[in-house]
């Protein structure tokens, strides 16, 4: 089989970007993968090394030797998964922060060759938009992200042959999910048969399968799309309490979970020019009675 483009992918290791990397990895595209020099990620890279022989990791152990690995790494693709994400900060995860989000991807962005690179993917967030307003940031974490996209404009004059892209996402979810985000949380507790706590019956999340944002960044990669700032969200807000009480008519053993009424934030519903060819294929409801089936 014919190998395809060159990829470099930063994030691998988080959620999203495991299932980024084993959906490229299989259609035979040449992945580099960016890591931190760290214990676990040299199990897991070594792992996909025997089975995958397209994978490529690249180990750092400070930001100060990314020149030298990427300087002379010619790739026609950049995806940028990687984030440290903290709702609220102290004096020392506000470094860290500034570190990850705008740093470290800086640094990539300026190291790569600019010749060859076709396209620049920057997945964002829902949080520069709280009151759904244009930009309005929840957090610095969210600061941060808007930080880079700033700094995405310097280089777009630099890269003059790159397009560039923004790809705003709300909340993700899908197997093998560790973070301690809503849909995880209830699987886990459903497993050890615990109640998962509520703060209000109000709560309502834009929920979208992983699976879904990958379809959109190979949208990005093989469509000719004009550079610019894009959204992909679930067709609807999904209130977590009526969810769990659908599921619970259709299984068994139920869901437990403890109501506890305490006032929510009004739901972020941003407007922004939505993904062209991008469709949602897959459903909250549907995805959650599986997992609980499996």
């Amino acid at each position: 089989m014919v190998v395809k483009n060159k990829i470099l992918i930063t994030g691998s290791s988080g959620f999203i970007g495991k299932h980024l990397t084993l959906e490229f990895l299989n259609s035979k595209y040449q992945i580099f993968a960016i890591l931190r020099n760290k214990k676990k990620n040299k199990k897991s890279a070594s792992i996909l090394k025997k089975k995958y022989k397209n994978y490529h990791p690249i180990f750092i152990n400070k930001i100060e030797q990314i020149h030298k690995k990427l300087s002379k790494l010619k790739v026609d693709f950049v995806i940028n998964l990687a984030t440290k994400w903290l709702y609220k900060h102290n004096f020392t995860e506000m470094i860290d922060l500034i570190n990850s989000n705008i740093l470290f991807t800086t640094a990539v962005l300026d190291s790569i060759p600019k010749n060859n690179l076709k396209k620049y993917i920057n997945l964002s967030s829902y949080g520069l938009h709280k009151n759904s307003k244009e930009y309005d940031p929840i957090n610095l974490y969210a600061a941060t992200k808007k930080g880079f996209i700033d700094i995405l404009k310097h280089y777009q004059n630099e890269f003059k042959n790159t397009s560039f892209y923004n790809l705003s996402i709300y909340d993700t979810y899908g197997p093998h999910d560790k973070r301690k985000k809503i849909i995880s949380i209830i699987l886990k507790n459903y497993i050890s048969r615990k109640a998962t706590v509520l703060i209000s019956n109000k709560v309502e999340l834009n929920l979208l399968n992983v699976k879904d944002v990958t379809n959109a960044v190979k949208i990005l990669l093989n469509k000719n799309i004009p550079s610019g700032n894009f959204l992909i969200k679930s067709n609807k807000f999904t209130n977590i309490m009526k969810l769990i009480k659908k599921i619970n008519k259709k299984v068994d053993k139920k869901i437990k979970f403890k109501l506890l009424n305490k006032k929510t934030k009004k739901k972020i519903n941003i407007k922004m020019k939505k993904l062209p060819f991008w469709k949602q294929t897959s459903t909250i409801e549907k995805d959650l009675l599986n997992y609980i089936n499996e």
